[in-house]
């Protein structure tokens, strides 16, 4: 495994969802390698998962920090005559015109450009404004280190991801921390890889999210091989799946609570228990020798119930029921158990699963889907290649670097995994030679189970528009809540404080926020609970496995009381809640043990101060 000086190459380390222990396996790769004699190339560790990462606070040391910048819209109003071109032209609905007066929400900006490109009175300039840091230090021992963070409420994770991956070695490893999910962020981080470790565990939230992981891989043509974490000896779900998709598993991770004490108290897991060491040489030597493209494997055909009409037009009050919105920040804390065990505890409910890049609630209910409907809400550009005059004016002025020059036949050609549809290209084409069509958003169903009605969606691989979809599910689950009179709207929200998060949250009645005593927990906890308060709402915290870290557990308690925050109770650490899951059972049906206990007396506390 001697390296020659000259190589470089990039691992990306990705998962399909948070919660699999990605930034766990991360940090210890990075470790072992940089640790390793039979190693000579240097190494590094980028932390792509801007919206919550958590890599540095394993490390803590002293960082250089650098701003990132996008370019957003500043009006000379000296020159704006209040036409409304640009607001009607921009497609995230970031500029307004209210009275011949323009109002720029720079939350929702883009950065796209449209509106300056259009405007027929050149009265808007873009200027830089700060949308996230990059943190770096290059004297880190045994591997350099840098990681980005987003600005809490911004919209354009990629664009501080592609600013961070600019910091890769020039010449050794640089491993890829990624983001959860398989939508814009992930497609970025996974595009600038050459191979990829995905990290999953052997349940069926497990496998669900990994298989949208190799299917993305797929699409990215970029080889790929499985790390089971938390492995029981019982991993033939994953096994089969590994098959299904033509990869190798090339290294697993034993389920230990052992394990889980060091990652809560911010230890290293391969400097804490060297005997691992071995496992992971092995198994990145695997990923460089035998990695392959994963086969795309189609997901099972969704049929639905025809007779079951459904009106995604339908106005609702919000009065006659309370919506209650679960987040977490990050996955892997428990949100999902929380909210299955919630929903089926209350009575006279329906719940929604507003996670669509990866949507694990319905696993926990069997249930029979009524309505299905493909959902199109963003667009993609075509460019014709008779028209084309292959200027390059239009790769030249995308910001999202959607667009390139084919080698062989000089013909400019549009990546769909990256297209924003913004709709700049086609605006600036001196040609005529661009246009659009719909492109494909996810898939908007409403199931019976016998729990209730539930409300889910699932978005496409790579697709935009996920805090739209979110939205949509939203709509549609307080019409039904409205329709069947029923005083619980119960939500299982997404990952993160980018858009899917806002549009979560946005006018939801409480929000239940699951942590668990680790500091990469309580870093999320309080960079979601910023968002929350922003919003005007006061959440209430859950503390899921409470007896793996005292001390953090009052760090939580102290966090809480300064924000004003209840805490509804505590969950302790209980290995049944993994065989609940492989069980496809909500927690609260499958035993009375511990956490099952906890969870029913946290509810009975939620519904006497929710009265």
């Amino acid at each position: 495994m001697k390296g020659t000086g000259s190589e470089s190459f990039k691992i990306a380390i990705c998962s399909g969802k948070g919660g699999t222990g990605k930034t766990t396996f991360a940090l210890s790769l990075a470790w072992t390698l940089g640790k390793a004699s039979e190693f000579s190339l240097p190494v590094k560790l980028l932390d792509c998962d801007v919206e919550e990462p958590n890599c540095h606070l394993f490390l803590r040391r002293e960082y250089d920090k650098n701003e990132v910048f996008a370019e957003k819209p500043v009006f000379d109003l000296e020159k704006c005559i209040g036409c409304g071109k640009c607001a009607r032209k921009c497609r995230y609905n970031a500029i307004a015109v209210v009275k011949g007066k323009p109002i720029v929400f720079n939350d929702l900006c883009h950065s796209c450009g449209v509106c300056a490109a259009i405007c027929p009175h050149d009265a808007i300039s873009l200027v830089g404004q700060p949308i996230g840091q990059i943190y770096e230090d290059k004297t880190h021992s045994p591997f350099e280190f840098a990681y980005g963070l987003l600005k809490i409420g911004e919209s354009q994770s990629p664009m501080v991801i592609d600013e961070l991956i600019k910091h890769s070695l020039e010449s050794g490893v640089t491993i890829i921390d990624g983001p959860p999910g398989t939508a814009c962020p992930t497609v970025k981080t996974i595009s600038s890889a050459d191979k990829v470790f995905l990290v999953t565990e052997p349940t069926p939230f497990g496998a669900h999210d990994l298989s949208l992981a190799l299917n993305l891989c797929s699409e990215l043509k970029k080889p790929g091989a499985i790390i089971i974490n938390r492995s029981d000896k019982n991993d033939d779900l994953i096994e089969r799946l590994a098959a299904q998709h033509q990869v190798e598993i090339v290294g697993k991770i034993p389920f230990k609570r052992e394990y889980a004490r060091v990652c809560s108290e911010g230890g290293i897991l391969a400097a804490e228990h060297p005997g691992l060491r071995e496992s992971i040489i092995a198994s990145f030597s695997a990923l460089l020798s035998s990695a392959r493209i994963p086969v795309r494997v189609e997901p099972a055909s969704i049929e639905a119930d025809d007779s079951y009409k459904v009106s995604s037009d339908d106005v609702y009050s919000a009065n006659g029921y309370t919506e209650m919105t679960i987040l977490s920040g990050k996955g892997g804390t428990g949100k999902t158990t929380v909210a299955a065990a919630f929903s089926a505890l209350a009575k006279n409910r329906i719940f929604a699963d507003c996670d669509v890049d990866a949507a694990n609630l319905r696993l926990l209910f069997n249930g029979r889907i009524l309505y299905a409907r493909d959902i199109r809400l963003g667009h993609e550009a075509v460019i014709d290649p008779f028209k084309c005059s292959k200027c390059g004016l239009c790769a030249e002025q995308c910001r999202f670097h959607a667009i390139s020059q084919n080698q062989e036949n000089g013909n400019f050609v549009v990546n769909p995994l990256i297209c924003e549809g913004c709709g700049l290209c086609r605006e600036i084409c001196p040609c005529r030679a661009i246009s659009e069509k719909d492109a494909e958003t996810g898939k908007l169903m409403l199931s019976e189970t016998t729990k209730g009605m539930l409300i889910h969606a699932d978005l496409a691989t790579a697709a935009e528009n996920s805090g739209k979809l979110v939205s949509m599910v939203r709509d549609l689950a307080a019409a039904t809540a409205e329709q069947q009179q029923r005083q619980w709207l119960i939500s299982d929200g997404p990952p993160g404080t980018a858009c899917p998060a806002i549009a979560a949250v946005t006018g939801t009645d409480r929000v239940i926020l699951v942590t668990e005593p680790s500091v990469a927990a309580l870093h999320d906890l309080e960079r979601i609970m910023k968002l929350v308060c922003h919003f005007g709402l006061k959440p209430a915290i859950i503390i899921n496995k409470a007896d793996i870290n005292a001390a953090v557990c009052k760090k939580i308690a102290e966090l809480a009381r300064k924000a004003d925050a209840a805490i509804l109770g505590e969950i302790p650490f209980d290995e049944t809640v993994k065989e609940a899951i492989k069980a496809g059972m909500p927690l609260t049906e499958f035993n009375d043990g511990p956490a099952s206990q906890a969870l029913k007396q946290i509810w009975k506390n939620l519904k006497e101060k929710t009265a």
